[in-house]
């Protein structure tokens, strides 16, 4: 059949008279309208068709009620021009656009090669979630038209009813004939010996899995403990997501993402504002799925900034060894670990444009975290999510902030192209973490004296550790 489509049509003239907008269109689209919506805007320049051969439109929805917006450009595929000469495009609706509804305004800019752009008038429109899409309550299982139907159903099923005593009689009766000739003795040796050979084949596979496994046993605990107490540390690799985030919350989760787009580079560790939850929910996820990041600004470059809270980490995942050292500030906090974090690498699979290559770079924030020192670590043009990885290091001193929350983290920051000359405003974010190792010796304990010299916590450390073992010896 041939393909439907629903279209919106619309003439925009640019002149230099006040002009009222956002232009009315007295035109709504649904949620199930999938794959036929499409909008068509002829462009004029003072009354006359507009020439578009070398032109890149570039349309801006912008969704008010949900705070939402998002860009389409003729460059990207996204936008058709239909007839250039004519100054006639197409933009097909995705399905995904109809995630929020209510009011839309539709921003249209045109760019030319020779530098010059024109701001066109704003056009509205609504978006609607269509009855299907809006989960309705399961019906009844039978809708009575009138009461004539009420009166052929109630008849209906009585003679249903009548028809099942019948069978349910029958079935009594079977039953009572073959309970007269059951062999309950035959039964009980056939369940018996379900029984057992059940049990046996439990037993059996319990016995291999207890030759394979690897417990930890009195005398496995006194092989670590002893190797911990003479040098060998004690290692474990950690890895961070943004699984279970909430958007401004640190509750669940106590890393975070911005993103936005400026001519220079943000000089403080938590820069941008804070990604959508939306967008949260899909960089949090290692699969196919990519989370757009954009902005309608018209120069500077886009960037993600992720700010990974190490320091809060580790005080959630090993709480006895803050408080051992019971610190009274995030300073001390962070002296904590600085001793034991190690080999913390970032890892972001991410591009900015799935047809024509354009260059993304990744920095991290030095220690000292002053003004808008970055480091560049890597960079690549794929036109796919491709993997920028570089090693990051703790910041461990205020730098610009007001306050000391950003000790103990570390910062990646990706930037992209300049937009002025290239027309990319977006970064496309598959999946982002970091990894780290904690590697933890005696020695991170204390710093070598005589005994009569050591401080307190030293000694308690190792009265802890004598009763620790002494429970450990008595458990078995």
């Amino acid at each position: 059949m041939e393909n439907l489509y629903v279209t919106s049509e619309i003439t925009l003239n640019k002149t230099a008279e006040k002009r009222s907008s956002p232009v009315p269109t007295n035109t709504e689209f649904f949620s199930y309208d999938q794959r036929v919506a499409k909008k068509t805007i002829n462009f004029q320049f003072k009354g006359e068709p507009l020439d578009l051969s070398e032109a890149n439109v570039i349309l801006g929805f912008d969704f008010v009620t949900a705070g939402q917006s998002v860009i389409f450009e003729s460059t990207d595929g996204s936008i058709t021009i239909e007839d250039s000469t004519a100054g006639k495009v197409n933009v097909m609706l995705p399905n995904d656009i109809y995630a929020y509804s209510g009011s839309v305004i539709i921003y249209v800019f045109v760019e030319f090669s020779n530098g010059q752009s024109l701001d066109y008038p704003a056009f509205s429109t609504e978006f609607k979630e269509s009855w299907i899409d809006k989960d309705p309550e399961e019906m009844a299982q039978f809708y009575v038209k009138r009461f004539e139907d009420l009166r052929n159903l109630v008849l209906e099923q009585a003679a249903g009813i009548d028809r099942d005593l019948t069978e349910f009689e029958n079935r009594i009766d079977q039953i009572e004939s073959d309970l007269a000739a059951f062999d309950i003795e035959a039964l009980a040796k056939e369940i018996e010996a379900e029984i057992r050979t059940t049990v046996e084949e439990r037993l059996s596979d319990i016995e291999k899995r207890l030759d394979n496994a690897d417990f930890v046993t009195e005398e496995s605990v006194d092989q670590i403990l002893g190797k911990f107490m003479f040098g060998e540390p004690l290692i474990r690799d950690q890895s961070l997501d943004f699984t279970g985030k909430i958007r401004a919350s640190f509750v669940e989760n106590v890393h975070r993402a911005g993103s936005g787009l400026t001519t220079s580079m943000p000089n403080h560790a938590a820069a941008g504002a804070e990604i959508t939850q939306a967008q949260y929910n899909t960089i949090s996820r290692d699969d196919e799925s990519i989370s757009t990041m954009s902005s309608t600004t018209s120069n500077g470059r886009m960037y993600v900034l992720f700010a990974w809270d190490i320091l809060d980490d580790m005080k959630r995942r090993f709480p006895e060894l803050f408080a051992f050292f019971s610190p009274q500030t995030r300073e001390e906090e962070l002296q904590i670990i600085q001793r034991v974090v190690t080999k913390i690498q970032f890892t972001a699979y991410a591009f900015i444009n799935a047809t024509t290559p354009h260059p993304i770079i990744g920095y991290r924030r030095p220690p000292a975290n002053t003004s808008t020192s970055w480091e560049e670590m890597a960079t690549h043009e794929a036109t796919s999510p491709e993997a920028l990885s570089f090693p990051v290091e703790l910041i461990s001193a205020r730098g610009n902030g007001s306050t000391n929350d950003s000790l103990g983290k570390a910062v990646v920051y990706l930037r992209g192209p300049d937009r002025q000359t290239t027309g990319q405003n977006t970064i496309r974010v598959r999946y982002a973490k970091v990894e780290y190792t904690v590697e933890f010796r005696l020695s991170d304990l204390y710093v070598p004296k005589t005994i009569d010299q050591m401080a307190n916590p030293t000694i308690d450390m190792f009265n802890h550790l004598a009763q620790r073992v002494n429970e450990l010896e008595m458990k078995g």
